[in-house]
């Protein structure tokens, strides 16, 4: 049902907003799996260790643009 109303109401947006929505999608599954595949960081750390990969990892991409 999502799929279908964001299919019809997201007809003819520009480009960038299926960046921006594609991009936080990728950024929720890479905290999810940080957060699932290591369970000791999770255990140590608490809800900050999927927020910190992601930061690392976006902060890896920032700097690999910049080259």
């Amino acid at each position: 049902i999502g799929a279908g109303l964001g299919a019809t109401l997201l007809q003819g947006a520009p480009d960038t907003i299926f960046a921006l929505i594609e991009g936080v999608a990728a950024g929720a599954m890479l905290t999810m799996v940080a957060e699932t595949m290591l369970p000791e960081a999770f255990h140590k750390g608490g809800g900050v260790v999927g927020i910190s990969t992601l930061s690392g990892f976006l902060a890896a991409v920032f700097f690999n643009t910049l080259g």
